[in-house]
């Protein structure tokens, strides 16, 4: 048996029976010996003995001195007939009873001395014992458990209806509750079924599947956590697959102008002299650096990228990187500055792994604002935190391609084209190396127009 539908039913049917026949059994019991007990004391036996009681009670105005004569029957058939005359004898087994006043008192017991009271609820199966017309007392068959008083037939047959009622009516009860547990385990395995076949559907490579959602149960979130697992690996695929079309365009343009003047200065159309050298060299070194890009960040995605920290001056250190940038802005007609508080706090961080952060936001930076533009670099402490901003006033991003500014070989498609160099990665780097120095990078637009890009460290 395979099927967790069957597995659940069988369970639930061996619940079901078990407990609808105990149920059908106990009652027919408890109602059987309640049935016998009234008979009992209901079925006239009691009768001449009431009798005797009540003119016993008449005679004296009280039950004073009844329990000498109860305790003076030994043998309480054949003395009951000679001191209550008339009254037949009981079955064997039943022949013990109380005498009980009109407020519950025990005044006379067969079974010893009279002690304690009875309630109102245990005087149910008593018999009454009443002197014209006014409530006495009660006379109190002591029952063995279960009663074993004989029925006639007429009473045997209703306690065999109520038992055949009974047993009509737990069958009744089972076929409901399997229908009832018929649809509840459908409702449970129908759902699991379609997540069954959705996730084998991934697993084939169909990332588009997806399983339907319903309610709001624990098997609906498992089809939610599915659909979201599902689109997860969809958008990690897509990634893959752009971020591997991104790397060989990448890889495509410098190995094509690398090939192309080697073949030419081969075939004799470039002459071999040092500015063609110097060409391909040039490609090479931009592969390099892209190699060298795609190695970081393929540690940084494993885990594995080393930080060699250090104690760091975060103020003398930014001096260090501006001024060393300094004649590259001169060169491009950019004005570049450095505006820094007195007295920032050292920071534990890999100093080369930090000074390439701040390279790609200077370069990206240099390399999009125009000349006459300005750029500036600041840092602030805030809280646990020291806080650097790169800002411009070049073209900017529009707002909503900030989120994707640091995507892996993202460009924006108009000011920050391809044409004007780059490889898409300076950004997503930074981004890895501050993460993983514990600290946080983002984007926002500069005020009056440009791009500011904060990272903040741990102090």
């Amino acid at each position: 048996m395979r099927s967790l539908f069957w597995k659940g039913m069988l369970a639930f049917l061996v619940v079901i029976v078990v407990t609808v026949g105990t149920v059908a059994v106990l009652t027919g019991r408890v109602t059987e010996n309640a049935f016998r007990r009234y008979a009992l004391t209901r079925s006239g036996m009691w009768e001449g003995l009431t009798t005797q009681l009540a003119e016993y009670y008449d005679a004296r105005d009280s039950w004073a001195g009844i329990q000498e004569v109860v305790a003076q029957l030994p043998d309480r058939g054949p003395r009951m007939r000679g001191r209550f005359a008339g009254v037949p004898d009981p079955p064997l087994g039943m022949l013990d009873f109380r005498i009980v006043d009109a407020g519950g008192q025990i005044v006379a017991s067969t079974e010893g001395p009279p002690r304690g009271a009875l309630s109102r609820e245990a005087l149910d199966d008593a018999v009454p014992i009443e002197v014209d017309g006014e409530l006495v007392g009660y006379l109190l068959p002591a029952l063995r458990n279960p009663p074993t008083w004989p029925l006639d037939a007429a009473q045997t047959a209703f306690l065999a209806r109520v038992r055949r009622t009974l047993w009509i009516g737990a069958a009744a009860a089972l076929g409901v509750a399997l229908v009832v547990g018929g649809f509840l385990f459908h409702s449970i395995t129908a759902p699991l079924r379609e997540l069954t076949v959705a996730s084998e559907a991934v697993a084939r490579g169909d990332l588009s599947a997806r399983a339907d959602v319903r309610g709001q149960d624990e098997v609906a979130q498992l089809a939610d956590a599915f659909n979201s697992m599902a689109g997860s690996l969809d958008r990690m695929e897509q990634a893959r697959r752009n971020q591997t079309a991104d790397i060989a365009h990448e890889l495509r343009t410098p190995l094509t102008v690398l090939q192309g003047t080697l073949e030419a200065m081969l075939d004799g159309v470039y002459p071999t002299d040092q500015e063609n050298l110097r060409a391909a060299l040039i490609q090479t070194r931009t592969l390099s650096r892209l190699i060298d890009d795609l190695r970081i960040l393929a540690l940084a995605d494993a885990g594995k990228l080393h930080l060699e920290k250090d104690r760091v001056d975060m103020g003398s250190f930014l001096r260090g990187v501006v001024e060393a940038y300094q004649p590259q802005a001169v060169e491009q007609g950019i004005a570049l500055a450095l505006e820094t508080p007195n007295g920032l706090p050292t920071v534990q961080v890999d100093r080369d792994r930090l000074a390439q952060v701040m390279g790609n936001l200077l370069s990206n930076s240099l390399q999009y604002v125009p000349e006459g533009g300005h750029v500036r670099v600041e840092a602030d402490r805030k809280a646990r935190e020291v806080v650097v901003a790169v800002k411009d006033d070049g073209p900017g991003v529009s707002p909503e391609d900030l989120p994707r500014l640091f995507g892996r070989f993202w460009r924006a498609d108009r000011a920050r084209r391809q044409a004007t160099g780059g490889s898409g990665l300076g950004l997503s780097i930074a981004r890895t190396i501050v993460e993983a120095h514990g600290g946080r990078i983002w984007a926002e637009e500069t005020r009056g127009g440009g791009l500011t890009v904060r990272f903040s460290l741990p102090v």
